[in-house]
């Protein structure tokens, strides 16, 4: 049997390691191109930088396609003259047109991040986190109109530790992913693994998260939500609050927390108090927060303690 000729998709580092496996192994998969957002302007210059993806596909001389959009009819002739068998999507970050995804000989698969129909859409891996999950996974679908809404193929469930974050998680279920297509494209391939329509009305969903997401709500969100908050955002959007002073009001990134119990003194939600070693800890809905590192804007990331000592006016 041939190699399987696929077409990539994928931008994020979600989308690294698969795009790797499949590389790796030549005698079952042709890589014929990869297909990643343009590059974009980041950091302080506004230098361009590629995508993770992208720089994998450079790094290895694989033909490599940045188009703007997908709607282009250009767009669509161009990846029609691959003759590909499947097209391969994961963490992309465009919707595939219907046009696109009748290119392909065989069909277009997509690696999504959770087990569907939990959390589909844009923001699986944070929202498995915020809500407490101990496990989530990676799902091998078939792609049609809807967003993971095709027939799955196969699933791999990996666990989520008490202190992962967004990008430990991610590169759990990178390397699950990786697994996931080498094992069982060849096994569609071949007709050994069938399609299996999805329970639709089990599906949940998740969205593209918003930077205002981040804002920690003292006053309505519990301790334990907060520091998972601070794990699934991590580093998109981040989270952040804004303690009350004197002189005006400081905008503070929370980067890494611990929770405890309420202060036995009466206090309000939101309220700083000091700790026993010097850091700060906030009073949340349910119990309260210690800032172990914070980052004021403008400055750089520092310990609690020392963000303490440099604004102690934000104490109650």
């Amino acid at each position: 049997m041939s190699p399987t000729r696929l077409i990539y998709f994928g931008t994020g580092d979600f989308a690294v390691p698969p795009l790797r496996a499949l590389v790796g192994a030549p005698e079952l998969f042709d890589v014929a191109a990869v297909v990643s957002q343009p590059d974009r302007p980041a950091g302080r210059k506004g230098k361009e930088k590629p995508s993770p993806v992208s720089a994998f596909a450079r790094e290895r001389g694989l033909k490599l396609l940045q188009p703007e959009t997908l709607k282009d009819e250009a767009v669509a002739a161009e990846l029609a003259e691959f003759g590909a068998d499947v097209f391969v999507l994961a963490s992309y970050g465009q919707i595939v047109p219907r046009a696109l995804l009748d290119i392909p000989r065989r069909s277009a698969l997509n690696l999504h991040g959770s087990l569907l129909p939990k959390y589909r859409g844009a923001s699986p891996i944070q929202t498995a986190i915020l809500e407490n999950e101990a496990a989530t996974g990676v799902t091998l679908m078939l792609m049609d109109d809807k967003v993971d809404h095709g027939p799955t193929l196969s699933c791999l469930v990996v666990e989520i530790d008490p202190d992962d974050d967004y990008p430990s998680l991610t590169d759990k279920l990178a390397e699950a992913a990786a697994q996931l297509i080498v094992e069982d494209l060849p096994k569609f391939m071949t007709g050994e693994i069938e399609p299996h329509g999805q329970e639709h009305e089990s599906a949940t969903f998740t969205r593209i998260l918003k930077k205002e997401d981040g804002r920690i709500d003292w006053q309505n969100e519990g301790a334990e939500r907060i520091e998972r908050k601070v794990r699934a955002y991590t580093p998109w959007p981040g989270t952040f609050t804004t303690f009350k002073r004197k002189n005006g009001d400081l905008d503070v990134k929370v980067l890494w927390v611990e929770t405890l119990g309420r202060p036995e003194r009466d206090m309000e939600s939101g309220q700083v108090v000091k700790s026993d070693d010097g850091y700060p800890i906030v009073v949340a809905e349910r119990g309260a927060v210690k800032l172990l590192e914070v980052q004021p804007v403008g400055k750089r990331p520092m310990a609690g303690d020392a963000f303490l000592r440099g604004y102690p006016d934000i104490l109650a």
